[in-house]
């Protein structure tokens, strides 16, 4: 928190001092030190859309309006951020945005900052915000004597009138003849790695016998710790999950130095121990929590899924695994199936294994489908094949040919 030394204090104070008139001769106003933005709703969003006239060939622009309260706004209180987690659609107007509420903590005001200066103007449901970038809202504690920052920042679904598609890009001899590695993305791009390999942004770690490597380069590797693992399984933002040679599932908030057991809210026998994959991804409801979905088979050989919300930050950490049962009353389960390797694309999980057909979950691996938008090329050649998704929302896939293929809008 920063102390106010501007000019705004006395616009400011003036605003606190009418907002206390306005009350009855027995009201008394208290006022906090501690302040955050607790929800924003957007308001009626501007569409426009270019047609072309089958006609006379002309272009038109055709406005349309959405419900902004349809997009609901994400507020990481650990990162200062506020951001959309389901993207607009192509053509939004980002320059005219109206904001139609903003909660706040203990009657914090909100201001706008400049993005050219330090000057900062009082929020209003009525002005229309250019948020075609970054945008700073500065909240005042209701004593005046601290404010914090926020970014504000929507996106928008750049390829959202696209159809997706695939294309080869190459068959190389170094991709070719492996039966036992899977694809993991790392930077923006991918790397095909052995199955010991775990890779999230742009660090990886591997299993090497006993000891706990890390990479920024997968080239170079420096050892970080030691412990009786059979398999690292994945990262989330902050974690690093692996499966046990005593049959426990375990976690490292450390960088692999140290491992603590994780808690199951059923038996550790139920635990998937071959053909295992993971994925993680941004869990919107709670703060600074990620989602993830591990699946594969038990040692009775039958399909697995487990899945935990982890939260890595604010006062409650960590979480449980909670195991998905099969049963009669879900009839659309995930297959059983070997050379597993799982992906989150476009806000679907995506799984794929050694029958080549992609399957699906819209509902965070509690039922999966034989995708009818992500399927494999029918020219697609290979025993096995591996998929990941990378950072800048592309598909791939390699197959034990050589072959890499992108998938894309």
């Amino acid at each position: 928190m920063k102390k106010i030394f501007n000019a705004l204090y006395v616009m400011l104070a003036a605003l606190l001092t009418l907002t206390s008139c306005l009350g009855s001769s027995e009201d008394e106003t208290v006022l906090y030190s501690d302040m955050a933005i607790t929800a924003i709703t957007l308001g009626t969003l501007n569409k426009y859309t270019e047609t072309t006239s089958s006609t006379t060939g002309n272009d038109t622009i055709i406005k349309s309006t959405m419900t902004g309260s349809a997009f609901s706004m994400t507020i990481d209180q650990l990162g200062n951020r506020i951001y959309n987690q389901d993207l607009l659609p192509l053509g939004t107007d980002l320059k005219h945005v109206l904001i139609s509420s903003i909660s706040t903590k203990n009657n914090g005001i909100v201001t706008i900052k400049s993005p050219t200066s330090d000057s900062i103007r009082i929020f209003s449901t009525t002005d229309s915000i250019d948020l075609s970038y970054p945008r700073v809202f500065r909240v005042f504690s209701s004593n005046l004597e601290d404010y914090r920052d926020y970014t504000v920042e929507l996106k928008i679904d750049e390829t959202s009138n696209l159809s997706f598609g695939w294309k080869k890009m190459d068959t190389r001899a170094d991709l070719a003849g492996w039966s036992d590695k899977h694809l993991v993305a790392f930077g923006d791009s991918v790397c095909l790695v052995d199955c010991q390999v775990v890779a999230k942004d742009s660090y990886a770690f591997r299993l090497n016998g006993t000891s706990i490597e890390y990479s920024d380069d997968m080239t170079n590797w420096a050892v970080m710790g030691s412990d009786n693992l059979k398999q690292l399984l994945g990262m989330g933002t902050k974690g690093l999950f692996a499966l046990s040679n005593d049959g426990k599932m375990k976690r490292s908030d450390d960088n692999g130095a140290t491992w603590q057991e994780e808690t199951l809210d059923e038996a550790a026998t139920l635990l998937p121990v071959s053909d295992v994959a993971m994925t993680s991804f941004d869990y919107a409801p709670i703060d600074s929590a990620d989602f993830l979905l591990m699946v594969g088979t038990d040692a009775a050989g039958q399909m697995q899924v487990w899945r935990k919300i982890n939260q890595y930050g604010g006062p409650i950490k960590g979480g449980k695994w909670v195991y998905m049962p099969v049963d009669n009353t879900n009839t659309f389960v995930l297959p059983q199936l070997k050379q597993l390797s799982m992906a989150y694309y476009n806000g679907r999980i995506l799984v794929l294994g050694n029958d080549n057909i992609i399957y699906e979950s819209r509902d965070q691996g509690i039922t999966w489908f034989a995708s009818t938008t992500y399927t494999i090329p029918a020219s697609l050649t290979g025993s096995y094949v591996t998929m990941a998704s990378d950072s800048k929302n592309r598909l791939w896939l390699v197959t034990d040919t050589g072959e890499l293929w992108r998938g894309m809008k």
